[in-house]
C-alpha cells in the first residue's frame, strides 16, 4: 500500500511540530507519495524562505494520480451538497480539495495521513483508507 499525507500533516511536519520519524511509524511500510491537491495547497499557502523547503518536499516525492481526475472532480461536485448540505458554496469551495484528496485515496486504494476531522466525515460516505493524526 502507498501512503500519503494531507497538508494537515505537511504543515507540522515542515514547521517542526511533527516529527518524520513518528510519523513515519504510524504509516509503517508503505512508500510515501504526494498528492498534486496537496502539494497546490502547500505552495498556495507557503512565502518567503519556507517556500524552497516546500519545493523540494515536493521535488523528493513522486506523485500520487487517481486513475481519473474528471471522474474525482464530477463525483467531489456531486457529493459535497450531500455531505455538507448546511455549508454555504463558499464553504463547499473550500472543502473541494478535502473531497479530491478522499477520492484520491479511495481510486489508488492509497493510506491517507491527516488531522483533518472533515475527512472522517466524507468517509461515511465515501469508504477509503485513512489514519487520524494527532497533532
Amino acid at each position: 500500500m502507498i501512503a500519503f499525507f494531507d497538508t494537515s500533516v505537511h504543515i507540522p511536519l515542515l514547521s517542526g511540530a511533527l516529527s518524520w520519524d513518528n510519523t513515519l511509524q504510524i504509516v509503517g511500510l508503505c512508500p510515501v507519495r504526494l498528492s498534486p491537491v496537496v502539494a497546490s495547497e502547500l505552495l498556495r499557502g507557503v512565502v518567503g524562505s519556507d517556500r524552497s523547503r516546500v519545493e523540494t518536499l515536493i521535488d523528493q516525492l513522486r506523485p500520487l494520480d487517481p486513475p481519473s481526475w474528471r471522474r474525482c472532480w464530477y463525483e467531489t461536485g456531486r457529493l459535497l451538497p450531500k455531505i455538507f448540505p448546511e455549508y454555504e458554496a463558499v464553504g463547499l469551495a473550500r472543502l473541494q480539495n478535502d473531497c479530491l484528496i478522499a477520492f484520491t485515496a479511495r481510486y489508488t486504494g492509497s493510506l491517507l495521513l491527516t488531522a483533518d476531522e472533515h475527512f472522517a466525515t466524507i468517509r461515511r460516505y465515501v469508504p477509503f483508507p485513512m489514519r487520524m493524526i494527532e497533532q
